[in-house]
């Protein structure tokens, strides 16, 4: 029998295909190989959600489908005991396997992990640090990486990051002195310590709250306000400072609140959800 093409990330295995589907194609993305048999429902209930996956992830991993009641070798060869059974193959070789019915979420998970290019998993890590409160082991973990991939500008760019967030300016400084101004995410350091720079000649954070209660129209105190509260990274309460300036006068200084909600949105991140909303919030009342 033929390889039977359900669509490009996805392939019907038998005998004939399996070293040029599984084993060839392994060495350039991980092949997950899904054994089922027709007529079983947890089978059919797990092929759905893994073809819709496949469709989503769009190449990051191929799907082989082994229908047990055709390929009694196969099953044999890869010790298949249950239905669903997933095997993940990976270079050539057994990676992972799942037995029994699977949920969408660990089968994210899964995918997820198989996945992630080097620097997507260091940013996972990192973001894991980072939510532990960890920014010491963060900083570590790049120092490390970047020793192993000293051309890996994106990593340069997270670590510059998390210095100015430590408040180690200089260092940060020297790092971005070093790259060029096209590397994606540098705007994100550079505005942040931009931000800093910013407040350092403002007044403090309570300061500022104090006087804005005595004098809600005043625009600029609002603005020092924002900007100190980006400054202690409380990002939306600075954003909403900034949506207030901008309904009250959305040409006060030459539109500064505008730009430097944009400069936030740098600083947050391409596919940040707050950046999202607070742009489309910002578009809206321009326009």
């Amino acid at each position: 029998m033929n390889a039977s093409v359900i669509n490009e990330y996805v392939i019907e295995i038998n005998v004939q295909n399996f070293q040029s589907e599984v084993l060839e194609k392994s060495k350039q993305v991980p092949v997950v190989i899904e054994f089922y048999a027709e007529g079983a429902e947890p089978s059919q209930e797990m092929a759905v959600v893994l073809r819709r996956l496949a469709g989503e992830y769009a190449g990051k991993f191929l799907l082989a489908r082994v229908d047990i009641q055709k390929n009694q070798q196969i099953v044999q060869q890869l010790g298949v005991r249950t239905l669903p059974t997933l095997k993940v193959i990976s270079e050539g070789q057994l990676a992972h396997e799942l037995e029994g019915p699977q949920d969408e979420i660990s089968l994210r998970n899964m995918l997820d992990q198989l996945t992630m290019s080097p620097i997507e998993r260091i940013q996972e890590q990192i973001k894991s640090f980072l939510a532990e409160g960890n920014r010491l082991a963060a900083i570590d973990m790049l120092h490390q990486a970047i020793g192993e991939e000293p051309t890996n500008y994106a990593l340069q760019v997270e670590l510059a990051d998390l210095l100015v967030m430590e408040s180690r300016i200089s260092e940060a400084q020297e790092i971005l002195d070093g790259l060029s101004d096209d590397i994606q995410g540098i705007n994100k350091p550079k505005n942040r310590i931009t931000f800093i720079t910013k407040a350092a000649d403002m007044p403090s954070l309570d300061e500022l709250k104090s006087k804005l209660a005595q004098s809600p129209d005043e625009l600029m105190l609002r603005y020092q306000l924002a900007v100190r509260l980006i400054v202690d990274d409380q990002i939306e309460a600075a954003l909403e400072e900034l949506l207030t300036i901008l309904k009250a006068d959305k040409d006060f200084e030459d539109q500064l609140a505008r730009l430097t909600m944009i400069e936030v949105f740098e600083l947050l991140g391409k596919g940040d959800p707050t950046a999202t909303a607070y742009r489309r919030k910002m578009f809206a009342f321009l326009h």
